[in-house]
């Protein structure tokens, strides 16, 4: 009788445990679950759970997600896939099918993430398990990002779609990802665990993301109990009062971790004063990055290399390039020499409270050698507008280029920033120019030897640091806050955060 009443109470605890979700706070609204069409951060933190593609990275490593393995052919231009044994959330097998599906209505129906697929062909079925990707350009950018961006979808149920991007995709949204969805309320939206995949949580039945409007109102939901973890970065002086005061956040954790983003200050190289590269090295020479990190970022950063790629891409950083430095004479005898001549210059920025406050102290900085700084605040879609227009001065821009630093490429390159019909062609919203800066991303680009790479990565940084096409600022640390009132089972990864595939399996009920 002990032993059955020893097991039904092991029974119940283990029923508790799989009713018991995570409950976090995203900012925004979720209008869409399309992959395609992405409106708002809390929309891509949710299609990161629903979607996956081929192959992913971690610990800065390229490894399959859905492909098992690989074989890349240089010569012929192609790379070809084999698929793991995994299924839809229905249950349906994922198939090459599907593959070639995802990737050919990409191109096809000319979506958003159409600009990767520049040098993609087409896409075969070999076998049900076999895909073949074809190629017109095929280097190690190709092999290390394009398999990582395009999600795979069944091709059973977007075959009926239109029009994929007036999709929004609510009704049941079906991918391969750990969690799947459940509900959508105006509320909040709610993922099961997806129990047929391996890194789906072992002890939570599933995650709610509630929306939330404001920053701090989730932080006070997260001091209260009420959410487990907040879906944004702390801001640094939340952060350092957690730090200061820890009996009173005794329930609260902080990762504090490396970021990859390096934020920095873009020029319009169409239009003078951006063309100019007096004018470039006299702001770069003006701006005090020591005083940036200390107040803007409170010390959670670190001041940027001036040669923009962050020692995070530890295969390719020259740690010889350095920071810049602070230096006013100097930035006066470069601003002598340019065609400024007292004009006013506007610096476009998001209406965030760090991108306002970074752009008072640029402002100040730039004003102290003779810079007439206008900032101009706007919206999330009113800057990205400005920028594919080329409306603009200068702007507060972040490249994350940690992971993928051929990317490059993309913000750098000429090529990236042709005008066609008033828009911006790809993501040189700056129009970079550079003619030496073309020759060393151009064999980036089609190199694949490491060596090569290496190297050429080096030159690139010397020749951002000497032509200043961006100034580099700084690298802020991601600051994620959690709650250990409710969960255990908190591990922090250097590369994933907090919330890292370890920490999500294992999280369990206290």
């Amino acid at each position: 009788m002990k032993k059955l009443l020893v097991l039904i109470i092991t029974a119940l605890i283990g029923l508790t445990a799989l009713g018991v979700y995570m409950k976090a706070a995203v900012l925004g609204e979720v209008r869409s679950l399309n992959p395609y069409f992405i409106n708002s951060s809390a929309e891509r933190q949710l299609i990161g759970y629903l979607y996956e593609t081929l192959m992913t990275t971690s610990e800065g490593k390229a490894i399959g997600m859905l492909a098992d393995s690989w074989e890349v052919n240089l010569e012929e231009l192609y790379i070809v896939f084999h698929l793991k044994d995994r299924l839809f959330h229905d249950g349906s097998p994922v198939t090459a099918e599907d593959v070639a599906y995802s990737f050919n209505i990409t191109v096809q129906k000319r979506l958003p993430m159409g600009p990767l697929l520049a040098w993609f062909s087409s896409a075969e079925v070999l076998d049900e398990k076999t895909v073949k990707l074809n190629f017109r350009v095929l280097n190690s950018f190709v092999v290390s990002s394009i398999p990582m961006a395009i999600p795979i979808i069944p091709e059973s149920v977007w075959k009926n779609i239109a029009n994929p991007m007036e999709f929004s995709n609510l009704d049941n949204p079906m991918g391969t990802g750990s969690l799947k969805f459940k509900e959508i309320t105006p509320q909040s939206v709610t993922f099961s665990s997806n129990g047929n995949h391996p890194d789906s949580p072992q002890y939570l039945e599933g995650i709610v993301f509630n929306l939330v409007q404001d920053e701090t109102m989730g932080f006070l939901g997260l001091i209260r109990g009420d959410y487990d973890y907040i879906y944004w970065d702390l801001d640094p002086s939340l952060a350092t009062q957690m730090l200061k005061d820890p009996d009173r956040y005794k329930d609260l954790g902080l990762a504090v971790t490396n970021g990859d983003g390096v934020v920095s200050l873009l020029f319009n190289h169409r239009t003078l004063p951006g063309s100019d590269i007096y004018f470039r090295k006299a702001v770069q020479m003006a701006i005090d990055y020591v005083q940036i990190v200390g107040r803007v970022y409170l010390g959670f950063a670190d001041v940027a290399s001036s040669g923009l790629i962050p020692s995070m891409a530890k295969a390719v950083f020259n740690s010889n390039i350095g920071a810049a430095s602070v230096d006013i004479e100097k930035a006066k005898e470069y601003l002598a020499k340019s065609s400024y001549r007292g004009e006013k210059v506007r610096l476009l920025i998001y209406t965030s409270k760090e991108q306002m406050e970074l752009a008072e102290y640029i402002k100040l900085f730039l004003s102290k050698i003779g810079i007439n700084v206008v900032v101009d605040p706007q919206g999330h879609e009113a800057v990205t507008a400005a920028l594919k227009k080329a409306d603009f001065d200068m702007s507060l821009t972040t490249y994350s280029l940690g992971f993928h630093p051929e990317m490059a490429f993309y913000h750098l390159h000429s090529s990236r920033g042709t005008m066609q019909n008033g828009q911006v062609s790809g993501f040189n919203y700056g129009g970079v120019n550079i003619p030496e800066l073309d020759e060393t991303l151009n064999i980036i680009w089609t190199a694949f030897d490491e060596k090569v790479q290496r190297d050429s990565f080096h030159i690139l940084q010397e020749q951002v640091r000497e032509f200043v096409p961006v100034v580099p600022i700084c690298i802020p640390n991601r600051l994620e806050a959690f709650s250990r009132k409710n969960l255990d089972g908190w591990s922090i990864s250097e590369t994933e955060g907090v919330l890292s595939t370890e920490t999500l399996k294992n999280l369990k009920s206290k």
